[in-house]
Formats: structure tokens, sequence, C-alpha cells
């Protein structure tokens, strides 16, 4: 590594003669293991002052994947509160009956909130995302779907509960045509109204619960139809 060497006795500091990325590639090289998508920043962060001997064994600990249920219990996620993580719990095991997992790890949430669990298909490289669960600074939750072609299921959307509706039909987030060559924007109409959405608008469903899980499950699946085997 170029620059000054890292020792089991240098102090983790940010930004500082040290680069995050050379902390996080020493870990990995010394420990043989890597953190779980999406720890890094977070995981480094909450190491510094110590040393690099003393942030070992965590490193190591933090890089097992975990249940969903297991990494929820960690300190940090203390402000979600039960009746969310139950959410949680059961919204992992519906997405993992379907072939997704969320890679064992929950990052920051760029703006979208503290943290973010992101979804992906397992097995393959690209690991495409169904959903996405933000946890907002205050520990509530929120869920996004990514679902296409919006128009093709307009009378299931006009005849579901108004829970999952108004995941579609609400008054903000249009949008602004910020790039010119925009092709990502949902443009759809719900009840004779059209909407022009900015992609980053939709599809969020605040406050999911245990309770309303089966209609998402069902608006999930109108959207994904699980193929029949020939």
């Amino acid at each position: 590594m170029k620059g000054k060497p890292i020792t089991n006795d240098t102090v983790i500091t940010i930004g500082k003669s040290i680069s995050m990325g050379r902390f996080l590639d020493f870990f990995k090289e010394a420990t043989s293991t890597n953190l779980p998508y999406g720890e890094h920043n977070i995981w480094l962060a909450a190491q510094v002052g110590k040393t690099v001997g003393e942030s070992v064994e965590s490193y190591v600990e933090t890089s097992k994947v975990k249940p969903i249920a297991q990494k929820l219990s960690e300190e940090r996620f203390n402000i979600i509160s039960n009746p969310d993580k139950a959410f949680i719990v059961a919204f992992d095991k519906w997405l993992e009956s379907l072939g997704y997992d969320y890679g064992g790890g929950i990052g920051d949430g760029y703006g979208w909130g503290k943290y973010m669990i992101i979804y992906g298909k397992t097995g393959v490289k690209s690991r495409p995302c169904p959903a996405r669960i933000y946890i907002k600074d205050d520990g509530k939750i929120q869920l996004r779907f990514f679902l296409k072609n919006i128009d093709k299921h307009r009378k299931y959307i006009e005849n579901a509960p108004s829970y999952v509706k108004d995941g579609f039909a609400f008054d903000w987030g249009d949008c602004k045509n910020c790039v010119s060559t925009c092709k990502t924007m949902k443009i759809y109409t719900i009840d004779d109204r059209l909407y022009n959405k900015c992609c980053h608008s939709t599809v969020y469903f605040s406050d999911p619960t245990v309770e309303k899980l089966p209609d998402l499950m069902a608006l999930y699946s109108e959207f994904n139809p699980v193929k029949k085997a020939k």
C-alpha cells in the first residue's frame, strides 16, 4: 500500500493522512473477509478513534451474513419499533421465498433515510432490485417497490385498498424534466387523471405493517406473476 503504513497501533481517523479506502482494503486483506454491501462507511465511522488492532474483531463479526432478525438486533436499530421490525422480518421472509435477499448489509440511506435495506436477486451478479426499505432518522420505515408499465395494471390499482392506491395516486413528486433526455419518468393514468412522476417519487408506502403485507404482496404479484413451469 502506498503512503503511511497501517499497523495494529494505527488510530483510525477519516479524511486524514490515511484514506477510508486504504483502511477498508487493509481489513479485507488482513482478515480475508469483506463487509456486506452497504456496511462499509457506517462501520468505519463507528471505529474512528480506535486502533486497527481493536477494530479487527469488530470487522470480522460485522462481515458475517446474518438473518435479518438478528441484524436488526444491533444497537443502532433500537430506533425502530418492534411492530416495524416485525414487518421487516415478515417482508424479508416473503421476498426470500421469491429468490431475493438483503445481501447481509444495511447501509447508509443516502438522503432517503438514515439506513437503507436493498433487496436483490440471489445467484446473479447484477442483483436486480425489487424493493427497498428506508429507515428514517426517527426509526420509522418506508417501503418502496420498483414497478414498471403501471398503466397495464390500472384497473387493479383503481380497485386496490386505499393504502395501496395511494402509492400511485398522489400530488407530490411530479416530473420537472430536470434532464431533457430523461426516459425514466413514470407516466400513467389512475381514475382518469394523468400522472407524470419523477422516477424517484414512485412507488412508496409509508408505515407498512404486517397487517398490510398481504395487500402489498398481492400488488407485487400483480406486476410480477410467478411463471408456471412448462
